[in-house]
């Protein structure tokens, strides 16, 4: 009986689901514009040139096209507006991941072309698709809105965040140059101790990408070295990028102070890195011996690493690491 009615209750769920065409035919239904006076109007946008609007309404029998200056809008209002919580239910599906996508597409298809007109809040949707599209390994997608979007956004902070999703964006899109050239500015502008160590981790592996070993064991050194105990974003991915390019340069030390470091830090290894993936050294991952523990304890005490750093030859990199 209980699974009778499991089954019965999961095949109405289904029902009541909308599909992806039925919530597109509701996204196209006609607007509503709110204007500052309070009044409304109801119709299909015509034509929009960031100045005027215009919008076919019904009339009678007939219709009739009305033209609002921007500056007399309010707000705007979609159709379909019931259905992110569709979205919602579809993003944090496994199984419905290409449906979201479309979704978001079909709501950015909707009102990119308004964005003016929105506010902060309803701008977030596309905050999230970019995210959603780098999760998804669509960095294009990804790249293409918050270049489109990031001039309407208010909120630094948030501007902030979609430069690190653009740099993120280039890198996954396999637009090296562009990535480096983002990296190199995302790095003048970034507090060495900051939250972040996004751009010295692109850049560092783009010189391991290029077996410019030296200058990726440095870049990555550089947030390692100026980090303190509030761990940053990406800083694995840095512990990870050194600790091979050191191994590169066949250095018999580092790795393995850096390795403990690492571990010490709580830090695992960062094998969701395509490049990083399953290269983890074994005296990363195996159990320690009373032996090796008093061996790399010793090397921790020994004299710190000093050298200039390839983002500026004129800046050493202080010796925090080592402390």
């Amino acid at each position: 009986m209980l699974t009778a009615l499991l089954l019965a209750a999961t095949q109405v769920s289904a029902q009541l689901s909308p599909t992806l065409s039925e919530i597109r035919a509701t996204l196209q239904e006609p607007v509503t514009i709110v204007l500052e006076g309070g009044n409304q109007q109801t119709g299909q946008i015509t034509s929009w040139d960031e100045s005027l609007l215009r919008i076919e309404v019904s009339l009678g029998g007939g219709t009739a096209e009305l033209t609002f200056p921007a500056e007399d809008i309010r707000s705007i209002r979609f159709p379909g507006a019931e259905y992110k919580r569709t979205l919602y239910e579809w993003k944090n599906d496994p199984e419905r991941a290409e449906d979201a996508l479309a979704l978001y597409r079909a709501y950015y298809q909707q009102q990119g072309a308004y964005l003016s007109l929105l506010s902060q809040r309803e701008l977030s949707l596309f905050i999230d698709y970019a995210d959603f599209a780098l999760a998804q390994n669509e960095p294009l997608k990804a790249v293409a809105t918050i270049d489109i979007i990031s001039p309407y956004i208010e909120d630094e902070a948030v501007l902030k965040q979609l430069k690190e999703n653009l740099l993120l964006g280039f890198f996954q899109g396999g637009m090296r140059e562009e990535a480096e050239v983002e990296a190199r500015k995302w790095i003048k502008e970034a507090e060495p101790a900051g939250f972040s160590a996004l751009g010295w981790r692109l850049l560092a592996e783009i010189n391991f990408e290029q077996e410019e070993y030296e200058n990726a064991f440095w870049t990555a050194m550089h947030p390692i070295a100026f980090s303190n105990q509030m761990t940053m974003l990406h800083l694995d991915v840095c512990y990870a990028l050194a600790i091979l390019a050191a191994e590169e340069l066949r250095l018999k030390e580092e790795p393995l102070q850096l390795a403990a470091e690492m571990r010490d830090r709580g830090l695992a290894w960062p094998d969701y890195v395509v490049m990083l993936n399953g290269k983890a050294p074994e005296y990363l991952t195996a159990e320690n011996t009373e032996a090796e523990t008093t061996a790399k304890t010793t090397i921790i005490e020994q004299k710190p690493l000093q050298s200039p750093s390839p983002i500026d030859p004129i800046e050493s990199l202080p010796t925090r690491i080592y402390n």
